[in-house]
């Protein structure tokens, strides 16, 4: 388990292997769950959140927490959501949602319009996962672009799947052949998701994403057309944004985040709901799906798993 002794806030996990430490990294967002704005709960827990990190020399048994890296898309304080990151060509890339400022209203209106603050993609490069160096705000076709994902194509290039909050909440595709220029390819699912999650195992190619209802899976051979596998239960709790990163031929760790209610130590926050933690557990092959593995934690190889270029 992962949790910020900062704000008790810990979302959108994903696991990064640091080369310069020979060791596992979580980035994460650090939503300020434990702060109180005046008056009741309010949404500006959601903004105003940095990315934060967590380290493991264990295989993730034990997590310790490092602090926030400093990401240079704009001065002041900014919000920053659901990072993504590869490694390519001896250089880490992170895309991630920005959004200007702290907002502290909701993200749709009393009508169903999205509000205002616009939610944009932005790309970074880093060499040690500390650095990182600002590179260009992506053109979506969108103003509300949020939970970028980038992952290899198996014809060559790059696929970046997002939702768009404006359309109704549904998951895109942009391609790419150097992680650098991205065009808008296609509609990916119709319907609300978000948080979309790729990753390969058993000789396919599996997506999850969040649903109003948990988080569900797709299956594909080709990372275009996909066949739904049903949902992914996890007993006793909700996942939230899964990420998925493979650790052997049928097997995976998946990271989500869950929301508890309590601080880091069982604490009821009289201030929010909105208090979690971390939790990686072991997904397997079943049949024509996958099976979170209940009570069982995976274990995180002592060495680099692949999310790059390299196939």
């Amino acid at each position: 388990m992962i949790v910020d002794p900062i704000h008790d806030g810990a979302t959108d996990p994903v696991l990064v292997w640091n080369h310069e430490e020979a060791s596992w990294w979580c980035l994460f967002v650090h939503r300020r769950a434990n702060t109180k704005i005046g008056g009741p709960p309010r949404i500006g827990r959601c903004h105003g959140s940095e990315v934060g990190a967590a380290s493991s020399a264990d295989g993730g048994r034990s997590w310790l927490y490092r602090g926030t890296v400093s990401l240079p898309v704009e001065r002041g304080t900014n919000t920053f959501w659901g990072p993504d990151v590869v490694w390519h060509d001896g250089m880490y890339h992170m895309f991630v949602t920005f959004i200007r400022g702290v907002p502290d209203d909701p993200a749709w209106d009393t009508h169903g319009r999205p509000s205002p603050w616009h939610r944009q993609i932005h790309h970074l490069t880093s060499a040690n996962l500390w650095d990182w160096e600002h590179v260009s705000r992506l053109d979506l076709g969108t103003d509300h672009a949020v939970d970028p994902y980038v992952f290899p194509m198996p014809s060559g290039g790059w696929g970046l799947w997002f939702k768009d909050e404006a359309r109704g909440g549904s998951i895109w595709r942009a391609a790419s052949t150097d992680l650098y220029e991205w065009k808008v390819a296609d509609q990916v699912l119709t319907d609300w998701h978000e948080g979309p999650s790729l990753f390969e195992l058993g000789g396919s190619i599996w997506m999850m994403a969040e649903s109003r209802n948990g988080p569900v899976v797709y299956r594909s051979g080709d990372a275009l057309t996909w066949e739904p596998r049903g949902p992914l239960v996890v007993p006793g709790e909700t996942p939230r944004q899964p990420n998925v990163l493979p650790v052997g031929d049928d097997r995976a760790c998946m990271t989500y985040y869950a929301q508890t209610g309590t601080d880091s130590f069982g604490v009821a926050v009289p201030t929010s709901g909105q208090s979690s933690v971390i939790r990686l557990a072991e997904l397997e092959l079943a049949g024509d799906g996958l099976e979170c593995r209940t009570g069982v934690v995976a274990e995180l190889p002592l060495r680099a798993a692949r999310k790059s270029d390299t196939r």
